[in-house]
């Protein structure tokens, strides 16, 4: 049997998305059930890896474990997830967050909100049991690392399980030559310009506040302008 090829990158435009509408569960909400939509993008089911956009209004969550592991940036709007003694961690439009599975907290956001996200869960696993939501969401900030570093950068999120990694890096110019992704990858570009090729020879650029996707197994060549900074999101596939 011939190896399944995988696309190419995938370029992440939510002016292009159709969103849908999500049917709710109202035990899921203690506030008036919200309008929510979503637009799939990329999803690998047997290790339960999804992503996508979604929006919501007014609205907030029942108290529990927060479903998935997830790293997420904010297009529009702004959230606050609130812990078991009423402390809120906050994020708005421009940045970018990771949420560890299974802390227990309350999403709450007055207004709008719309969001490109990856979640991360196991179809296999348990919910494991958390007592504290500390140190459970972090807002991402840039300049985390610096360029003496390399492309080696700084990992600001690793989950549990130690499937997904989130790494913060300041590229040297560079030029790797095509190979096949060994993971899924969600890349947020910050500052600067990142160049793909796909397997085709099709050249891919990408800005400041682009995002793109590239599946595991996808045959990339990749070229960073020096000082190039991102955000890296590494799933195993």
């Amino acid at each position: 049997m011939k190896p399944v090829r995988q696309p190419g990158p995938i370029r992440i435009d939510p002016a292009a998305a159709h969103l849908r509408p999500l049917e709710l569960d109202p035990r899921a909400f203690q506030s008036p059930l919200p309008v929510q939509n979503y637009h799939m993008i990329f999803e690998d089911e047997a290790i339960g890896l999804v992503v996508g956009l979604w929006d919501t209004t007014t609205m907030q969550e029942a108290f529990g474990p927060y479903p998935t592991d997830e790293f997420i940036t904010v297009l529009e709007g702004s959230f606050s997830i609130v812990d078991e003694y009423g402390a809120a961690v906050s994020g708005h439009a421009g940045q970018s967050a990771t949420f560890r599975h299974a802390i227990p907290v309350s999403w709450k956001q007055e207004g709008y909100l719309s969001k490109i996200y990856l979640t991360l869960l196991d179809p296999a696993a348990e919910t494991p049991q958390i007592a504290s939501a500390a140190g459970g969401v972090k807002v991402l900030e840039r300049g985390m690392t610096s360029t003496a570093e390399g492309t080696s950068g700084r990992v600001v999120f690793r989950n549990d399980a130690g499937t997904m990694s989130v790494v913060h890096r300041i590229h040297g110019s560079a030029a790797i030559p095509a190979e096949a992704s060994t993971s899924h990858e969600l890349c947020r570009v910050l500052s600067g310009e990142m160049i793909l090729a796909d397997e085709q020879g099709v050249v891919h650029r990408f800005g400041a506040n682009d995002h793109v996707f590239i599946p595991s197994g996808a045959v990339v060549a990749r070229k960073f302008a020096d000082g190039t900074e991102a955000f890296h999101v590494f799933v195993k596939a």
